[in-house]
């Protein structure tokens, strides 16, 4: 099931006050791939024919038997007699499509799209990098053309190394675990933070089962890691301090120079996630001297599918993935030409539009905001009310549920998040949102993110449509 269907599910359960447990999304699950397969809904006997499903039970786990599985995974049915209502339904007139979600990823740029297409009609760019032919020789100067375009973006010093990965996950990984493998006789001490992206929590959870010791440190309520708290968190055997550029939630940005400042005090590396930040802010990686920094390309309108990791000269990491000797012996695996190249177009043209585009942001995230209090004047701002992403606008609703917002500007054509993109499918609380004690209980968390192609139109499209659902959802 997809992420949508499976916010649906949450959504459903909580308004008829139904716990979900295994069984429920068991049966549901096969009610979703029955209709898919056969563009009908299955019935009784289908449910006792494969998941050993009754009646009996089926009316028992859903308040309104079949209607409510249906109604819950989206199967259109001829009565809501029985249905319960988590989006509001209103009438649009002359409907678009406003995609208020690139903090979670954004589409390609044409520009991208024709060079690719560039890329491969010309038939001659497939060969192999390492190879010593002269098609392998032209892969490889496209690689190093990019290595080099992105170094000097983020003012790279000259030894230093810029790793091509499989995503941003896998940079993250690359620089944690890479530190930590390279201490793994003596384990250690890492330091991150409880607002990190999954791919930092989650790699320093693995390493915590095998033996290293951790600690996340707590932000303050808008977000911002202090200093001091950094101080008092080392130890003699802290062997790495992990903390995000900018947040892909809330979009407050840390003092990652005074942060660098304490780790270096005790010379342990200083590592950041710069998913969001990259060619969104300016980064300086000798201005704030940063050790390892992770950041890839389809957060800035080039694809999937690739990363880089920048490591400064002198600092050591043992490789994940073992092979031949590409990536400078510390990431196996024949390059992806192709998006490599890509990725560099994409940091380019955003790098070059970088200031224009922060004004701009800046000025209709503003702008949006000011409509939004008009709305609903108890809305609240979450993170950081000026050390924030020029794209970025979390807001909470007082009195409404997140899901219930999302799926309705859903309906009408406008994608947002209510959290990070990461944890889709869900209407629990993100763990950033609890970690900088975010009223839920009274607010419904909605994270709306601007970017190259939002117009002010596409915000008046919203603002237009947002109080009929406001109205509607009140009345449930």
């Amino acid at each position: 099931m997809n992420n949508l269907v499976k916010t649906n599910i949450h959504m459903m359960a909580k308004l008829t006050q139904k716990e979900l447990t295994q069984r429920h999304l068991e049966i549901l699950e096969f009610a979703y791939e029955y209709y898919k397969k056969n563009k009908i809904g299955p019935l009784y006997n289908n449910f006792f024919k494969f998941v050993k499903a009754t009646k009996e039970e089926i009316n028992n786990l859903f308040p309104h038997g079949l209607n409510s599985i249906y109604t819950w995974i989206g199967i259109p049915i001829q009565t809501t007699k029985d249905g319960c209502k988590p989006a509001a339904e209103i009438t649009v007139e002359n409907p678009r499509e406003v995609y208020l979600d690139y903090n979670a990823t954004t589409p390609l740029r044409k520009e991208i799209i024709e060079e690719l297409k560039s890329f491969f009609d010309a038939n001659n760019n497939y060969g192999n990098p390492s190879s010593s032919t002269n098609l392998g020789v032209k892969a490889h100067d496209l690689i190093e053309f990019a290595r080099t375009k992105i170094s000097n973006i983020i003012n790279a010093p000259e030894k230093s190394k810029i790793i091509f990965t499989g995503g941003g996950s896998e940079a993250i990984n690359m620089a944690i675990k890479g530190i930590a493998f390279a201490n793994f006789e003596k384990k250690g001490y890492i330091i991150t933070t409880a607002i990190e992206h999954s791919a930092v929590l989650n790699s320093v959870k693995f390493l915590e089962k095998l033996g290293f010791q951790a600690t996340y440190l707590k932000p303050d309520r808008y977000g911002i890691i202090h200093p001091d708290t950094l101080q008092e968190a080392i130890q003699d055997n802290t062997i790495l301090v992990s903390v995000m550029m900018a947040n892909n939630e809330i979009g407050t940005i840390n003092d990652l120079n005074e942060l660098a400042k304490v780790a270096h005090k005790y010379n342990i590396p200083f590592m950041t996630d710069a998913t969001q930040a990259f060619c969104k802010i300016p980064i300086d990686v000798q201005d704030l001297d940063i050790d390892l920094m992770a950041f890839f390309a389809h957060k800035i309108y080039a694809p999937k599918g690739i990363g880089a990791l920048y490591i400064k000269d002198g600092i050591s990491i043992e490789p994940l993935i073992h092979g031949g000797e590409q990536e400078f012996n510390l990431r196996a695996g024949t390059e992806n030409t192709a998006f490599i190249y890509a990725f560099a177009l994409g940091s380019m043209l955003a790098y070059r539009e970088m200031n224009v585009e922060i004004k701009r942001l800046t000025e209709l995230r503003n702008y949006f905001f000011e409509k939004l209090k008009e709305i609903h004047p108890e809305i609240i701002l979450n993170g950081h009310p000026e050390k924030r992403l020029p794209n970025n606008l979390n807001v909470g609703f007082k009195g409404f549920d997140s899901g219930s917002i999302l799926l309705s500007l859903n309906k009408i054509g406008v994608y947002v998040s209510s959290g990070s993109a990461c944890h889709a499918g869900s209407v629990e609380t993100s763990h950033v949102i609890k970690a900088c004690g975010i009223n839920t209980e009274d607010y419904g968390i909605i994270r709306f993110s601007l970017g190259y192609y939002t117009t002010k139109e596409d915000i008046d499209y919203v603002i237009k449509y947002l109080p009929s659902i406001l109205k509607e959802l009140k009345n449930y």
